[in-house]
């Protein structure tokens, strides 16, 4: 009585797969017996001359570690750059406050700085009939904004208007409600002036 070529393959699977589990359990315990030590010599003698050549650094900005982060930027897209030189641009994470209907919220290349041209414009549509709590934008922050009790905040902007400025500015709670601190500014006319 011969084996069949299918029966001599399965028994093969098979005494691979026993000898496969034998090493495994027989690694695992050698694995589990092994020690491993880590020294760190931070004394002065085994530090490394850094050349007066050397400079410079690479930085990659992920999960906002720079701005937000190391640079401790609160306000998200401050200066709508995110998208670029294009206009319209990207003004993400910025949202509409109140009904959208009254307000038009666009970018486009106005601004008064030379390095960024790109300007967020606010067309308020509500003409003295706006809803009680008005029409804007908010900015969430980079995952919220770390507002403390007791300390100073210095919020600026530069407004421009064709018309009469009555503007509020606020540090809400972070789902929106409940006002941290505010002040209203109020103005004419203007080119660009300081908030």
């Amino acid at each position: 009585m011969g084996f069949s070529k299918d029966s001599c393959c399965v028994f093969m699977l098979q005494l691979l797969i026993v000898v496969y589990l034998v090493v495994q359990c027989f690694d695992v315990q050698v694995q589990a017996d092994l020690n491993a030590t880590l020294v760190v010599d931070a004394s002065q003698a085994s530090g490394r001359r850094i050349p007066e050549t050397l400079f410079g650094i690479f930085f990659e900005e992920i999960n906002h570690a720079g701005a937000g982060g190391l640079w401790a930027e609160l306000v998200s897209n401050r200066g709508f750059e995110a998208g670029g030189p294009n206009i319209p641009s990207n003004i993400d994470p910025w949202s509409i406050i109140g009904n959208a209907t009254y307000i038009n919220v666009e970018t486009d290349r106005t601004s008064c700085f030379e390095r960024n041209k790109v300007a967020l414009r606010l067309e308020v549509l509500c003409d003295g009939t706006c809803p009680t709590d008005g029409v804007g934008v908010y900015n969430p922050g980079f995952w919220g904004m770390n507002i403390e009790q007791g300390k100073k905040y210095k919020v600026v902007f530069y407004a421009r208007s064709t018309g009469p400025l009555n503007l509020k500015v606020s540090l809400t709670g972070s789902n929106g409600v409940g006002s941290l601190a505010s002040t209203v500014i109020t103005g004419s006319a203007s080119d660009f002036s300081t908030g």
